[in-house]
């Protein structure tokens, strides 16, 4: 295969939008020419009878949005953090989408698109209707405008509508105003200032969540809805409900801050830092247990019953010895006793076994394991007998890609049952991150047990030990990573781990050339997460996608009041900021986000930063946040 080379982002471009070369609606094209000449009768049209006219339509989105239009949404649906400081956003995959379809008539700048953001005791019910029940607004107590379909819409068409009351959406509804400022347009570049990836429509919303609760929020299509004055509320009163046409909506909840992303991380249990029991005053046992053995019932084959020692394929440290000879015919053979405490080690034992079981639980793996050795021991026999004569037909005894890709996933434990991961609970307490190194002698028994199938007489046993290259032979010198178990996993499904040769204390950015290949990366329960690295990692990174970059505000805990810090207009912080946010409705945590925009230019100019226009794209720059970062070094002890 051709080698490709993957060029990541790493600057963000805002753009204050991106308007679509036609708009929604029916157009005809006539094309008719004219021609002239010495000896043409004036006005001679081709063809004679004039041009039909060509007519199409260009149809966007109205009523609903495909799951491929949405790029990403802030906060995660179904996520658990502390959220209270953010603005709810989502991000488009088409970026002219916002402007499609305008708010007020005729004015191409202001998008069609809003995010209303409810609390858990005043969400909407959301209801699917027709398009012709949409269009009878008489109904219906709801007000909604009247309208016409567009070619292309039918009217058994379906909907998804919001009702709610007028004087709670007259509290969050954006103003016209606010319209302005809450939809940009962003692109990835290069460090060459080359554009890298699609360009994304961003919409922002303009309340805050309320903390120790649970938010739901809509995105709801305002076509049409605005005018000079506003909102058009046709005619409603205080209590009248309004009907929104909702195009994608998601929950989330609101926590404590040490149950943010950060606050779980940053709290998390640490000590060990390996994956082993704890502590105990027993000097003997102490042994073991340091290096990760524990105690487990063993039941002999004889009916008898005692306790050995185990250990997971996950130590505590670099395993060195190589005292054992495979391919081998049972498990037995590699059980380990020390005479000095009466106890059988039973850790390769098990893990070879292990490997068989695996194996034959995989019909189609093992049958075809069972296939390719009896084709490869033909061929050889062919190869001793045949091979001196001047043609022989020579077999093909290539490892077929899915019996090796069998064993690369078996290498990295993949389908390795988590109690044989993780034996006792106490290993892996409830929010902690363990260390570790994989034992590769371990490995080496579990994938000699898997490629047991058909090893049954001694000359089975010779055939598989004279592979020049075994299919069993474990492809990764060294191999170390982690295990976490925390509601970060489940909270924060996206999350991205960069793993180090390295140990660096500090927040500095590690060169990429520090960076270890990371093998595998998988969730093995809801809230557990285990990390495998190509060599040894000395410092982890944990973050979330650059798609998590949000926008928010600060909060002054000497003033107890959210703030908003400035940057210039390459990204860096400066030390002015708006001391004070202004809100449209402070009960609700409503922004009035054009007088914060305001207030976010006046500072700027005091600080001698301008602009020749402040549009959606630099007030997106100021009210950016970054994407968190937990640092952990591994620390033996």
């Amino acid at each position: 295969m051709p080698e490709t080379t993957k060029i990541k982002a790493t600057k963000i471009e805002f753009i204050q939008y991106h308007q679509p070369a036609l708009k929604n609606g029916n157009y005809e094209i006539t094309v008719t020419q004219t021609i002239d000449g010495q000896k043409i009768p004036k006005d001679t049209k081709f063809p004679p009878d004039g041009s039909k006219p060509f007519r199409f339509t260009v149809s966007g989105e109205r009523f609903d949005l495909k799951p491929k239009d949405i790029h990403a949404v802030f906060p995660p649906a179904g996520s658990l953090g502390e959220h209270s400081n953010v603005l709810p956003h989502i991000v488009l995959n088409r970026s002219t989408l916002p402007w499609e379809r305008q708010a007020v008539a005729n004015n191409e700048n202001l998008h069609w698109l809003a995010l209303l953001l409810f609390e858990e005791e005043e969400k909407p019910e959301p209801q699917v209707i027709t398009l012709k029940e949409l269009k009878n607004t008489q109904s219906y107590p709801a007000k909604f405008p009247e309208f016409e379909l567009e070619s292309g819409q039918h009217e058994d068409d379906k909907v998804t509508v919001i009702d709610i009351e007028k004087s709670l959406l007259d509290k969050i509804l954006p103003t016209q105003e606010d319209l302005a400022y809450l939809a940009h347009v962003r692109q990835g570049t290069d460090d060459k200032d080359k554009l890298v990836g699609d360009e994304l429509a961003v919409i922002i919303g303009n309340r805050l969540p309320k903390k120790g609760s649970t938010s739901t929020v809509h995105l709801v299509s305002i076509e049409g809805r605005y005018d000079d004055k506003g909102f058009n509320f046709n005619g409603a009163v205080e209590n009248d409900y309004i009907r929104l046409v909702s195009l994608k909506s998601w929950r989330f909840a609101c926590v404590d801050e040490k149950q943010s992303f950060k606050g779980l991380l940053t709290h998390i249990n640490r000590k060990p830092s390996t994956l082993r029991l704890p502590k105990v005053d027993n000097t003997e046992a102490e042994g073991y247990l340091s290096m990760g053995y524990l105690p487990l019932p063993h039941f002999l084959r004889q009916g008898g019953k005692t306790f050995s020692w185990y250990h997971s394929p996950l130590i505590t440290g670099n395993n060195r010895t190589d005292n054992i000879t495979l391919p081998i015919r049972a498990a037995d053979e590699i059980v380990r006793y020390n005479p000095h405490n009466g106890m059988f080690d039973i850790s390769y034992a098990a893990a070879w076994e292990l490997g068989r079981l695996l194996a034959l639980q995989s019909k189609n793996f093992s049958i075809s394991l069972y296939h390719w050795k009896r084709s490869h021991r033909h061929g050889q026999i062919i190869q001793d007998t045949e091979s001196h004569l001047p043609f022989y037909n020579q077999s093909n005894t290539e490892l077929p890609d899915a019996i090796a890709s069998w064993f690369t996933n078996l290498s990295l434990l993949k389908g390795v049952p988590f109690n044989y991961l993780v034996p006792d609970e106490q290993m892996l307490p409830v929010e902690s991150i363990r260390f570790f190194w994989v034992d590769p002698l371990w490995i080496e028994c579990l994938l000699d047990g898997a490629f047991s199938i058909g090893r049954v007489t001694r000359s089975d046993h010779g055939h598989d030990s004279s592979h020049s290259e075994s299919p069993a032979a474990n492809p990764h010198e060294q191999v170390t990573g982690f295990l976490l178990r925390s509601d970060v996993v489940a909270g924060w499904p996206g999350l991205l781990v960069d793993g180090y040769g390295k140990a660096v204390d500090n927040d500095n950015a590690i060169p990429d050339n520090d960076k270890l290949p990371l093998l595998r990366m998988d969730r093995l329960s809801a809230n557990v997460l285990i990390c495998l690295f190509k060599g040894e990692v000395k410092t982890v990174d944990i973050h979330q996608k650059p798609e998590t970059i949000h926008f928010g505000l600060d909060y002054d805990y000497v003033r107890k009041t959210f703030c908003k810090k400035l940057k210039k207009q390459d990204g860096q912080e400066i030390e002015a900021k708006v001391k004070s946010i202004p809100w449209k409705d402070q009960d609700t945590r409503t922004v009035n986000i054009a007088e914060l925009k305001q207030d976010i230019e006046r500072e700027l100019q005091n600080n001698t930063i301008t602009f020749t226009s402040f549009t959606s794209a630099q007030f997106a720059l100021e009210m950016i946040e970054g994407v968190e970062k937990v640092r952990f070094i591994n620390k033996p002890g």
